[in-house]
């Protein structure tokens, strides 16, 4: 099932999220993270167009990530993964992330490495776990339960939206 997308924001209205975001917290909250988001557009660092390049390569590939619970007790800690395809071609990462903070940062790390061509798996190697300043994060500026959509900026300063997707 496809997800229904009504509405994206545009640069303007994600930079005023994100305004917003960094003096009151975003309100995004561990249970709206929880799913398949299948990513859309990327921004540059410094930029406000749309990388037209980046952005088509990572739809063709089918650019997913995917956050599950990881301990039924505890509702910041996320099992993650990123994963890119292209026809039978598999490439994925999995890890653990957290939810930190108001705003909030979502900091995640990659334990695993995999590479599969349909279900046999070529390359199946562990990740050695970065240290605590050096983790890539997210940090999460706006969510849409209505328009299934969301977007954040990483730790390099660009600016991702993914839509949430049901299959």
């Amino acid at each position: 099932m496809k997800p229904v997308i009504n509405d994206l924001p545009d640069f303007k209205n994600i930079k005023q999220l994100e305004q917003n975001s960094q003096k009151e917290g975003s309100g995004i909250v561990y249970e709206e993270l929880l799913g398949i988001w299948r990513f859309q557009y990327v921004w540059k660092k410094g930029s406000d167009e749309i990388d037209n390049i980046s952005s088509t390569i990572l739809q063709v590939l089918s650019a997913r990530l995917e956050l599950t619970k990881k301990d039924p007790e505890n509702n910041l800690n996320f099992a993650i993964k990123n994963s890119i395809s292209f026809g039978l071609l598999n490439i994925i990462f999995t890890g653990s992330a957290s939810l930190k903070g108001l705003r909030p940062l979502l900091p995640f790390y990659f334990d695993n490495f995999k590479i599969n061509i349909g279900n046999f798996s070529i390359i199946n190697k562990s990740i050695k776990k970065p240290k605590e300043k050096e983790m890539p994060f997210f940090s999460l500026i706006g969510i849409s339960k209505v328009d299934n959509w969301m977007c954040a900026r990483g730790r390099g300063g660009g600016l991702a939206i993914w839509i949430r997707s049901y299959n």
